[in-house]
């Protein structure tokens, strides 16, 4: 059985799908659904949520986990991340550690046990979709350092996110300050902590944004004499999410080393393909701890030249299938190096990229 709440001609409004066999309870949260401007279709049976997910497109799926029929809301819940980037949120009166566990292997958005309040299914909803969002945003970023390897497109992804995130994020952090009064109003301490944690993770999020956007204002095409030891520290704040996300420890060695003369722009650009790649082979890793980047810099010496020698040890995967090959930005980071009168080599046995720039004098 299904059934429609809501406006579906406002294509603005976020669209529902809610997985319940008890009709009444599913009657009364599509209505709560309506009363917060949400569009909610309703289904009973598990082959009908596929249908639907197959069908038409979901920003959000409430399941209910206990279902009558052949699978559960897990089950369901399981077919959906194999092929669809929809964020769960499980609805239960059963809540022990088996099913939590079982449920857990599918990633969810929330899990919210019956008998729930309208304000917390609303809390729950709001910050699945957001985040959700978020993380569609975070990936399309990922999947254009890899294919384009470009600083205007840098630029471009950066101005796009600061212009698509900021302004809902704007919108949160009213709702949120709006939530804080009317728990403090009602004398809520638990609504109060909620909208406590929606402010702390939008404005950790608004910080993410902002950091990429003055990262990528800040390269240049021009030649000049530049600090490496800065490019590095801000090629490395620019990864910093991703490695504090992923558990990977990003160690710097940096000893005394003059300025080089060279397109600060474009030398961003072989770290971080560098230091993506080192990413990319530590996360091949089975396991989440030890997961290890060290990157040192210092002054050698060759057939009496000066060069810096930058290098970008890892302890992952050997397979250079696994990494900066297999993003076809090997042949990018030669020119540009080459470009710059260095050289670029791999030291297989000790999983390291070593890169050399040479030490020009200022006339």
């Amino acid at each position: 059985m299904t059934s429609i709440v809501g406006n579906e001609k406002e294509t603005d409004v976020k669209k529902i799908l809610v997985v319940e066999d008890e009709r009444i309870i599913a009657i009364n949260i599509c209505s709560t659904l309506k009363q917060y401007g949400y569009n909610a279709i309703y289904v009973s049976e598990a082959n009908d949520a596929i249908e639907q997910i197959e069908s038409e497109h979901f920003d959000l799926v409430l399941m209910d986990i206990m279902l009558n029929g052949p699978m559960d809301g897990i089950e369901i819940a399981s077919k959906i991340k194999r092929t669809k980037e929809i964020p769960v949120i499980y609805l239960t009166a059963y809540s022990d550690e088996a099913t939590i566990n079982r449920a857990k292997t599918t990633e969810p958005f929330g899990y919210l046990i019956k008998p729930f309040n309208s304000r917390d299914l609303y809390i729950s909803v709001e910050m699945a979709i957001y985040k959700s969002q978020v993380q569609k945003h975070i990936r399309v970023v990922e999947s254009r350092l890899a294919e384009n390897q470009k600083w205007e497109t840098i630029a471009l992804v950066a101005s796009g996110i600061s212009h698509e995130i900021n302004n809902p994020l704007t919108s949160i952090l009213n709702l949120a300050d709006l939530i804080a009064l009317e728990a403090k109003k009602n004398s809520n301490p638990s609504l109060k902590e909620k909208a406590d944690k929606i402010s702390e993770e939008s404005e950790r999020i608004a910080k993410i944004v902002k950091n990429l956007v003055s990262y990528s204002q800040s390269t240049s095409s021009q030649w000049t004499y530049s600090n490496l030891v800065s490019i590095l520290n801000d090629t490395r704040s620019f990864l910093h999410q991703y490695f504090l996300k992923e558990g990977i420890q990003c160690e710097l060695e940096m000893g005394d080393v003059p300025h080089v003369y060279c397109q600060p722009q474009k030398i961003k650009q072989v770290l971080l393909n560098l230091m993506q790649d080192a990413r990319l082979r530590v996360n091949t890793r089975e396991d989440s701890i030890g997961r290890k980047i060290a990157v040192s810099m210092s002054v050698v010496e060759r057939d009496g030249n000066e060069f810096v020698q930058i290098q970008i040890k890892d302890n992952g995967a050997e397979d250079l299938m696994m990494g900066i090959s297999q993003m076809n930005s090997l042949d990018v980071t030669r020119s540009i190096i080459a470009e710059h009168k260095g050289n670029l080599i791999r030291e297989e046995p000790t999983s390291a990229w070593v890169f050399t720039l040479p030490i020009v004098k200022p006339v």
